[in-house]
């Protein structure tokens, strides 16, 4: 899902870790490019989420009695600018409105003894000179009943002096249980140019994974344009994900959806569908699988309806729990079932192991995003992401699937 463009926001591409974890158009992980005057961070700054929801920072420099605020976007050298000292406001990396919910009174639980999860470590993050520093635009973290978890760190962060940066980051939950580990900002001029993705033909990667068990197909969106779906299908495609749209503040039909499920279908192609979503609470979640009924207008598919969540990589800045998360789900799987409908989740190794609980994973299929010659997850899953390449009936690209028919898969 997030492969879906061929073009990869490179702030992104170094900000990768895990199985799979990488970035499609409509949530690429961008740096915010958000500008300040300061030299370096405060050391053991706290931050929360709440603190998140600014679309800029402010930043306030000051020398003897004077304050001033000034803007810089210019390369920089090695050398500091002289008796400067700031403060950074926390900075928003969005470029797309995102869902977010009132954060309720932190839950103090003498029982709970559940530490907080860390997605996204940011173990070597990539940070443009000159521009507010945020440790929240490179790490991803949320707890299972706490909302709003409180992330510390030590050390600091030169803005202005291009080197590497360690740091140690703490998150701590309302209840007192913490979890730490340490990252390292790059202070740079311009991101590291990312490796190219590559591409292999269709009939190659069947030849890779084929075995008595295993079939094969694709999934698309509009970044795939028109499709022959004739000519996939005789390429030794069996399978299709279609992307019904992207679920923000409000949705967005794929401009292609009507036409690709009509076709694939016509083509003899199993078909299922799939949301890219930021649902993160029930009621949400019961209204999207509404909106995509209304889409399918009736038509029958004989693979599941794909919730495709990937907002880990700065989950804290949604004002949800890992256990609203799972609710939301599951609205959203018994809503569907309503109409007749089978549901499945998506996600790459982070999400599958730190955000889905085994009660959503054994109830439901697991479709497994991990861009490697061998699917790094333990648990079961029935639908492998394997990587993109080239196939008859696509100008272009698209992202290439292993199905296993002795799993669940639907």
């Amino acid at each position: 899902m997030k492969r879906k463009l061929l073009t990869i926001s490179l702030a992104a591409a170094f900000l990768l870790s895990g199985c799979g974890e990488s970035s499609e158009s409509e949530s690429s992980r961008q740096t915010s490019a958000s500008s300040a005057s300061q030299s370096s961070t405060t050391a053991s700054k706290t931050v929360s989420s709440s603190e998140q929801q600014g679309s800029s920072a402010e930043t306030t420099a000051g020398t003897d009695d004077s304050t001033q605020t000034t803007t810089t976007q210019a390369a920089v050298t090695n050398t500091a600018p002289k008796a400067t000292t700031t403060t950074a406001a926390a900075t928003a990396v969005r470029t797309t409105p995102v869902q977010t919910t009132t954060a309720a009174p932190r839950p103090v639980n003498s029982n709970d003894k559940t530490k907080p999860t860390v997605f996204d470590e940011g173990k070597d993050s990539y940070h443009i000179a000159g521009t507010a520093f945020d440790i929240n635009n490179y790490v991803g973290y949320g707890d299972d009943t706490d909302r709003n978890p409180k992330l510390t760190y030590t050390g600091s962060v030169n803005i202005y002096k291009l080197g590497d940066y360690p740091l140690k980051a703490t998150v701590t939950d309302a209840s007192g249980n913490s979890v730490s580990w340490e990252l390292t900002v790059h202070v740079v001029n311009k991101y590291p140019t990312a490796a190219p993705i590559k591409n292999m033909p269709f009939g190659s990667f069947v030849s890779t994974y084929k075995a008595d068990n295993t079939r094969f197909g694709i999934d698309v969106s509009q970044w795939q344009g028109l499709i022959d779906y004739k000519a996939v299908k005789n390429a030794g495609c069996s399978f299709v994900f279609i992307r019904v749209g992207t679920k923000y503040s409000s949705y967005t039909l794929d401009p292609y959806f009507r036409t690709n499920l009509n076709n694939a279908i016509a083509a003899g192609l199993d078909v299922g569908v799939y949301i890219y979503t930021t649902d993160h609470t029930a009621e949400s979640a019961r209204q999207t699988a509404r909106w995509i009924v209304s889409q399918l207008g009736g038509k029958k598919l004989t693979l599941p309806v794909a919730f495709d969540f990937e907002e880990i990589a700065n989950f804290q800045k949604l004002g949800a729990s890992i256990n609203d998360m799972n609710n939301a789900y599951t609205a959203f799987k018994n809503e569907l079932a309503k109409s007749g409908y089978t549901s499945m989740i998506y996600g790459e190794l982070s999400t599958l192991n730190g955000l889905w609980n085994d009660s959503v994973k054994n109830s439901s299929p697991v479709w497994l995003a991990c861009y490697r010659d061998k699917p790094e997850y333990s648990g079961n899953f029935g639908i492998w992401q394997v990587c993109c390449g080239n196939i008859a009936g696509i100008n272009g690209a698209a992202d290439f699937n292993v199905l296993y028919t002795d799993k669940k898969y639907k």
